[in-house]
């Protein structure tokens, strides 16, 4: 890893905040593909915004495979030689994912979303999240769950995935290493559960989460369905 600089100030809340860097500290993101909007497992938004509140000094570097597990190799290379100091990985192939991490060498890597053979922290569900056959995106099923058109739908927490995964590569940083991690086969992992979301647990899990609004989901065709189950 780059040899950085880090210097810490009187830390109150968090062993994480207030972190400044008298070098830039490079944190490259593999996305496996920005434009999925079903089951996303990286809120990049979130993590973006919780790596500016508790490192000063680091710097995001974002590279999107848009689904091709070749061009996240690629991108994998280029992250490296432009001196990336740790890795967060969204596969697109898990299993090809292990010779990434292999490649990274010295570079450790966080693993979100999917478990990576070999990485050095893992980030994700508890367990698969099962697919919502039939829609393009978490507010399309959720949209068919107001209608139903569908019983449920699964619901996964991207957003405090995403922030978990800040903390860690921050921690790792600062040499600080966040704790609460459990063992998942040999790799240290911080676990969400997937959500079955139905009908009653809209406003309590989605809407309350941040993951789609009320106005998002009760535009056009369920105005009147969400009316009608006093969503609105």
């Amino acid at each position: 890893m780059r040899s950085v600089l880090l210097v810490c100030g009187l830390l109150v809340l968090s062993a994480l905040s207030g972190c400044t860097s008298l070098n830039p500290t490079v944190i490259a993101v593999l996305a496996a593909d920005q434009s999925a909007e079903l089951q996303q497992p990286l809120d990049l938004t979130v993590l973006e915004e919780r790596v500016d509140e508790i490192c000063d000094g680091c710097s995001i570097e974002v590279y999107d495979a848009a689904s091709d597990a070749d061009t996240q190799s690629d991108q994998l290379d280029e992250a490296l030689a432009a001196s990336a100091d740790i890795v967060i990985l969204d596969p697109v192939d898990p299993e090809l994912a292990e010779s990434l991490v292999q490649r990274a060498d010295a570079v450790p890597v966080i693993a979100l979303g999917a478990a990576v053979s070999g990485a050095d922290w893992f980030v994700g569900l508890s367990e698969p999240a099962p697919a919502a056959e039939g829609a393009d995106s978490d507010l399309e099923a959720a949209r068919e769950v107001i209608l139903r058109d569908r019983d449920t739908f699964t619901f996964v927490p991207a957003a405090e995935m995403s922030a978990k995964a800040a903390d860690v590569a921050v921690g790792e940083l600062v040499g600080d290493p966040v704790s609460g991690s459990v063992d998942n086969e040999g790799v240290p992992s911080w676990l969400f559960d997937p959500v079955e979301v139905t009908v009653n647990d809209l406003t309590t899990v989605v809407v309350a989460r941040g993951a789609l609004s009320l106005d998002e989901l009760c535009a056009g065709t369920t105005a009147k369905r969400c009316a009608q189950l006093g969503l609105v």
